[in-house]
């Protein structure tokens, strides 16, 4: 019983909280390309994510503390795939319950823009056969740009003091800044998290 009671008392040290910086480990599925703000190109996956969140520096104060993130989406169909980074700011809505907001960069392996006659979903490069690969047909959105701006709300809830379960929606695009074509993509799911 003491050896339950001190282990107990561990996660509410100051060091066992910062653990290699990190707040909280999260991973999920998404619903792939989920088309809210546009149309569904590439299906509705699933998709893994996975993300680390870390404590708050102290240079961030003067904005509310928000804590920075790193993680990435990976498709299951062979479609557009994410990796990104960035800050976000949490606040608790009643005791257990709690709401985060995200805003950062984020870097797809998807395509900038289709050649001049290309095919989505089909021949994607009809005319440079010797530069290029012949096809890549679960790839059908067109960022525009490999780089891109991610924004993401979530809702979520804290059980057993370290535990999160929580719903997800994010977006990503250029809101055509940097191209004529920003297609963007949109995911939407359910994620657990364990806060150290």
């Amino acid at each position: 019983m003491v050896g339950f009671f001190n282990q107990s008392k561990a996660f509410d040290d100051k060091t066992a909280k910062n653990f290699m910086g990190l707040y909280e480990v999260k991973q999920g599925v998404l619903a792939h390309d989920r088309g809210w703000f546009g149309k569904n190109r590439e299906g509705f996956g699933p998709d893994y994510n996975f993300e680390l969140m870390f404590n708050s520096p102290n240079f961030l104060k003067k904005i509310w503390s928000p804590k920075p993130i790193l993680g990435l989406t990976q498709t299951s169909t062979g479609g557009s795939s994410l990796y990104y980074g960035g800050i976000t700011w949490q606040g608790q809505i009643s005791k257990n319950w709690f709401w985060s907001g995200t805003t950062g960069i984020a870097y797809t392996n998807g395509i900038k823009k289709l050649p001049t006659g290309a095919v989505p979903g089909g021949d994607q490069c009809p005319n440079y056969k010797k530069f290029c690969a012949a096809s890549d047909p679960d790839k059908k959105i067109q960022f525009g740009s490999k780089w891109l701006h991610r924004g993401a709300v979530e809702i979520g809830w804290n059980f057993y003091g370290n535990d999160t379960i929580s719903l997800m929606f994010s977006h990503v695009s250029h809101g055509s800044m940097l191209s004529d074509k920003n297609h963007g993509m949109d995911e939407f799911g359910i994620r657990y998290g364990y806060r150290f």
